[in-house]
């Protein structure tokens, strides 16, 4: 027995090992990542949904349903008819959100709020924003 050809393969094994270690490492630091993007209520790219989709199934169910829940908000959001109605629609929002609060899922519902208020923040910079009515009244016609 050629005791020289066992410490070549050990090492092969150990450097395989220290591979799937260092790709471990890689993918959790990855969801980490991913996670605190929408934990700051940010929109995630095509490329982290995908890698979601194969990494973190139950992840990506969650930021999608995130998405869909932004996107109904901020398509209720176009269709606001001042500056006051989009911030009451935001509050009647975030109180919905915090009524559906549940032992064990805040950082689910951390992720829906700030998803809100990202989505609220950037409809107050956007156009349609700075062109609604201050007020909540209609304007009234002079006779």
């Amino acid at each position: 027995m050629n005791v020289k050809s066992v410490q070549p393969i050990s090492d092969y094994f150990k450097a395989i090992q220290q591979c799937k270690d260092a790709r471990e490492t890689k993918d959790q630091s990855r969801l980490a990542s991913i996670r605190n993007i929408l934990m700051l209520g940010k929109k995630l790219r095509t490329e982290e949904l995908d890698y979601l989709q194969r990494h973190d199934p139950n992840l990506y169910a969650q930021a999608m349903s995130l998405s869909m829940e932004r996107q109904a908000y901020e398509d209720a959001l176009q269709h606001s008819r001042s500056k006051a109605d989009a911030n009451d629609y935001n509050t009647f929002k975030l109180m919905q959100i915090a009524g559906q609060l549940k032992p064990g899922g805040s950082e689910e519902q951390l992720m829906r709020v700030n998803a809100i208020q990202e989505a609220h923040r950037e409809f107050m910079r956007s156009s349609k924003y700075a062109s609604l009515r201050s007020d909540g009244y209609a304007p009234r016609k002079l006779r």
